[in-house]
């Protein structure tokens, strides 16, 4: 997915106008359009001011990675950066109830082990 698509998903995500977006990163109104229309590109500066401001790696918002986190400099085991894209894919309900399923399944893990022992 390219940078414009990335740019364009995430504000909305968010349920901010591209105005919104642009005086939060000190821009002219029309610049987000611009960025998400493919007519200009950020700046270093303000691209990693984008993946600051929505919490991404750049290399997620240049589409090199399909991994929301910023990882700062660890390497995430490949089945956690799949469950987080799984995760970040559901609805609000949804992730309510799979951190539900989760607290059952712990749950679930400590009556085994005590079982054992």
């Amino acid at each position: 997915m390219s940078f414009h698509t990335r740019l364009r998903e995430l504000r909305q995500q968010h349920k901010l106008t591209q105005g919104e977006l642009a005086e939060v990163l000190n821009l002219k109104p029309t610049a987000i359009s611009n960025y998400e229309s493919k007519r200009n590109e950020p700046s270093f500066d303000k691209l990693i001011a984008l993946s600051e401001y929505f919490d991404v790696s750049c290399d997620y918002l240049l589409g090199v990675s399909d991994t929301y986190l910023p990882v700062s400099g660890e390497v995430l085991d490949k089945d956690i950066v799949e469950f987080f894209n799984l995760y970040q894919m559901l609805s609000d309900e949804l992730k309510k109830e799979l951190r539900e399923y989760g607290k059952y399944l712990l749950y679930k893990q400590k009556i085994n082990n005590e079982s054992k022992n």
